[in-house]
């Protein structure tokens, strides 16, 4: 990835940044909080390079970006005996409150509802059948059928974020950064359900989306 290309993802991940330094606050010193999140974006900008080129107007961009760079601090939480568990744990929370805290309650309702349109699930379909970028994730629109409870769903047969942690020898991270997907749904109102993923070895990951009357808060343990 081009760096201008990530460029307009900093103020996210500045966000994202303060978050995860208030989730940490109580398990370090803040000095260490710190020199985590300092060693973390250096990492990051020195990957930039090696982020896979998806198109600028990918809607799905900034999960990749987030990820290159949360890699970077769950790398400093392992070697300071963070158990995955624990730092996934940890991550979503922060997620959560970053969400929550980036748009009021009624800007992320309405960001739901358009995730949960069949028109930009068949748009993103159709934007991924040209395959402009090797790299892009694969996708297919699902739509529900009678008696299924779901309003919108994706068919993911390949992913770029498992890609780039694989690529960087992080691909034990992988499956644990999926659980992310949960908060940050639910925070804009979309209860997700999935029952395989490709970071578990599945020939795909099947998101099954769901508008709730509001946004609410969703943590796996």
């Amino acid at each position: 990835m081009r760096r201008e290309a990530a460029a307009p993802f900093f103020s996210m991940l500045r966000g994202m940044a303060a978050a995860v330094a208030a989730q940490l606050a109580g398990g370090f010193e803040e000095a260490a909080v710190r020199d985590m999140l300092t060693r973390a974006d250096e990492a990051f900008q020195a990957n930039v390079p090696s982020i896979p080129e998806v198109g600028a107007d990918n809607p799905w961009l900034k999960s990749l970006v987030g990820v290159a760079w949360l890699s970077g601090v769950w790398l400093q939480l392992e070697k300071r005996g963070w158990s995955l568990p624990r730092i996934s744990l940890a991550t979503q929370k922060a997620l959560a409150a970053f969400a929550q805290s980036s748009l009021p309650a009624e800007k992320r309702s309405a960001m739901g509802a358009a995730m949960c349109s069949p028109e930009l699930a068949e748009k993103i379909a159709a934007r991924s059948r040209e395959r402009r970028f090797p790299d892009d994730w694969l996708v297919e629109a699902v739509l529900p059928r009678e008696g299924e409870s779901f309003d919108v769903g994706y068919d993911v047969f390949k992913c770029p974020v498992v890609q780039y942690l694989e690529e960087r020898g992080l691909r034990r991270f992988a499956a644990w950064f999926c659980r992310d997907d949960y908060p940050l749904h639910a925070a804009m109102g979309v209860r997700l359900e999935r029952t395989r993923t490709l970071a578990d070895g599945a020939d795909r990951c099947d998101f099954r989306l769901k508008l709730c009357e509001e946004p609410f808060t969703q943590i796996m343990e």
